[in-house]
């Protein structure tokens, strides 16, 4: 079972669709092959019926009873074949002590007809005799004289042998031809087949160029069905770029703040005078908050591709319900609206860190009224949606010069702006690594700071 299973995983995708392709054509044509034939036969035995009755019928005219009450036949027929010696149509006439037979039938033996009552038919398809095949159409009839009834029975038969001849060469050139058609659709589909798997054959070759480091993304220019995975993997490439840049970005960070508390305590403790311990301490804890500040940024998950959506309304009310705890004395009025169905595709912290650090800061500076506006983002090709979160306060407001020095990538911890401290880096950090972006303005009603972050698909 292993072995055929391994088989079967090697089986190119190709050569199944191949596969199976051609068997179904194969079986198709093979029914067509059938169904046609037996119609074929059924419509020329159908034939051959009326042909055998149209000549029995033909005959009764040339049929007429005598004085004695007999039956005679007129010596011209109306079939020629009838007068012509083994021509393959034979014609007899039974009545009581009357046997009559055609010329057709001059060295021909054929079984005398079944008698059979007035008005009935018989038809035999074929007739097997001293090895040969003949059709027989046989009726019963009567003349009603004056001197009593004369019942008599018409026959006429036909040598099969024509017929299963033109229906073997039927079935030559049917099966010749669907056999041709065959190799023809199967050349097609190979065809098709190729064409229809070129852009799978190409981004292989893709990601073989990704692979070695030809390229740094997929190509955008495939069929529709291929666009969803290429777009997804494209942005698994930039998340995994964007998560080893965020690291090294850290990293650099992190090194560049330590240096000045380390150079600081190293100095002190070269000095010949007595040791400081208070600015040590003091550098210490400087360190500390350093270091807590770039875990908690190398924390940001940043945008997933594959990752099951969050229910962003379930969060929002459940931070609002902490911060109207913390901050009762201030009695803050929110004014909630989320778009029904609106979710987060991300990590739950990164999500709970966002939206947390912005409603914080809205508790923080507002008087007493914030607004919370949560929209739905829809982009061609992506089956999920993304997010445009917009937090505003009837606070104070940021200034523009603020705006854009909060806003500035490659600030450090030692140039943000006074007031709104580490939470609004975690928050355009986190707005980063989900290839979105952050915008500060002034509300218009509110016309404290107002917030709006788009997250795309």
């Amino acid at each position: 079972m292993k072995k055929n299973s391994s088989i079967l995983r090697r089986f190119s995708l190709k050569n199944r669709l191949l596969t199976t392709a051609t068997l179904a054509l194969l079986i198709a044509l093979g029914l067509i092959g059938v169904v046609m034939d037996k119609a074929f036969k059924e419509k020329t035995m159908h034939l051959v019926k009326e042909r055998l009755e149209g000549y029995v019928e033909a005959l009764i005219p040339v049929i007429e009873p005598t004085q004695n009450n007999k039956i005679m036949v007129h010596e011209v027929l109306p079939i020629p074949k009838l007068m012509q010696p083994v021509s393959g149509i034979y014609a007899q006439i039974l009545s009581n002590d009357f046997n009559w037979q055609s010329t057709s039938m001059f060295g021909v033996d054929l079984p005398t007809p079944e008698w059979i009552t007035s008005g009935k038919t018989s038809f035999d398809a074929p007739l097997r005799y001293q090895d040969t095949d003949f059709f027989r159409m046989t009726k019963g009839l009567v003349f009603d004289t004056e001197h009593g009834d004369i019942p008599f029975v018409v026959s006429v038969s036909e040598d099969a042998k024509h017929y299963f001849r033109e229906l073997d060469e039927f079935k030559e050139k049917l099966w010749t031809w669907l056999i041709v058609t065959s190799i023809t659709l199967l050349g097609i589909q190979g065809l098709i087949m190729n064409w229809s798997l070129r852009p799978l054959k190409r981004l292989t070759d893709d990601l073989a160029d990704l692979e070695k480091g030809k390229i740094e993304k997929v190509k955008d220019d495939y069929p529709p069905e291929l666009a969803g995975l290429t777009t997804n993997l494209n942005q698994l490439l930039e998340n995994e770029r964007g998560n080893l840049d965020r690291q090294r970005k850290t990293l650099g960070d992190l090194a560049h703040s330590l240096k000045t508390p380390l150079a600081i305590i190293h100095s002190e403790i070269e000095n010949d005078n007595q040791i400081n311990k208070g600015l040590i301490a003091e550098q210490i804890n400087n360190m500390n908050d350093i270091v807590e500040y770039q875990l908690k940024r190398a924390a940001v998950a940043g945008h997933r591709t594959f990752t099951v959506g969050i229910p962003v309304i379930d969060k929002l009310e459940q931070i609002i319900r902490t911060l109207n705890k913390v901050n009762r004395n201030k009695k803050v009025i929110t004014h909630l609206q989320v778009a029904p169905g609106a979710e987060f595709f991300g990590e739950h912290g990164d999500l709970m860190e966002l939206l947390g650090n912005l409603l914080e800061n809205a508790y923080k500076w507002c008087d007493q009224n914030i607004s919370i506006t949560i929209k739905t983002l829809t982009l061609l090709n992506r089956k999920r949606t993304g997010l445009i979160i917009e937090i505003a306060d009837d606070g104070p407001g940021i200034n523009k010069e603020k705006r854009e020095l909060l806003l500035a990538r490659g600030v450090r911890d030692d140039e943000k702006v006074k007031g709104h401290g580490i939470g609004l880096s975690i928050v355009s950090d986190i707005v980063e690594s989900y290839q979105g972006k952050i915008e500060i303005k002034n509300h218009d009603l509110l016309k404290g700071a107002h917030f709006i972050i788009t997250l795309p698909p």
